[in-house]
């Protein structure tokens, strides 16, 4: 059987695309501590903030943690945003994310072997509901890992993650119809 380069072309074609939305781009979910109520689930007129810490130890500059945090935060927004509330009030809820794990793995080792050289995200949240704010109506961790090797794994950075672990933790916390 002679395949032609047409078809060929496409075959790569659909290959690469299947590889490049492969791992990187998959949501994590996240793993409940404290189950979140429906009743607690985000919608388009809540209003929720973000506020950020990184375990000591862990090498997450100033500018990655503002990244990470601004990332988590547009996640949450654009995904609420298309939430109609049944309800007209207002709430505002306080998610405090601890980042737990954030290694940027090496990307010359997921070059050479898939496995070896992985990133990795990992944080706690909690959600609480102001003006208490002590309140938490919801507790979770997610765990954002990536470890495809070849050319593939050598060309995604953590940057390229941050966008899965960002919307695992929206996902997390905002209503999935309207409430």
């Amino acid at each position: 059987m002679i395949i032609s380069k047409k078809h060929l072309t496409a075959v790569l074609s659909a290959f690469s695309f299947i590889a490049l939305t492969g791992c990187a781009s998959t949501v994590p979910s996240a793993d409940f501590k404290k189950p979140i109520a429906d009743t607690y689930r985000l919608c388009s007129n809540d209003d929720a903030r973000v506020k950020f810490v990184a375990t000591e130890g862990l090498t997450l500059n100033g500018y990655d943690l503002h990244r990470l945090k601004s990332r988590i935060q547009q996640a949450i927004d654009t995904k609420k945003s298309h939430i109609k509330c049944k309800t007209p009030d207002k709430r505002v809820f306080v998610l405090y994310s601890k980042i737990t794990n954030y290694d940027e793995g090496n990307d010359f080792a997921r070059f050479m072997l898939a496995g070896l050289g992985q990133i990795h995200i990992d944080g706690d949240f909690v959600l609480s509901l102001l003006p208490a704010g002590d309140e938490k109506v919801a507790e979770f961790t997610i765990q954002k890992t990536f470890a495809w090797g070849g050319l593939y794994g050598a060309s995604i950075g953590i940057e390229d993650i941050e966008p899965a672990f960002a919307e695992g933790v929206a996902k997390a916390i905002v209503a999935q119809t309207a409430e």
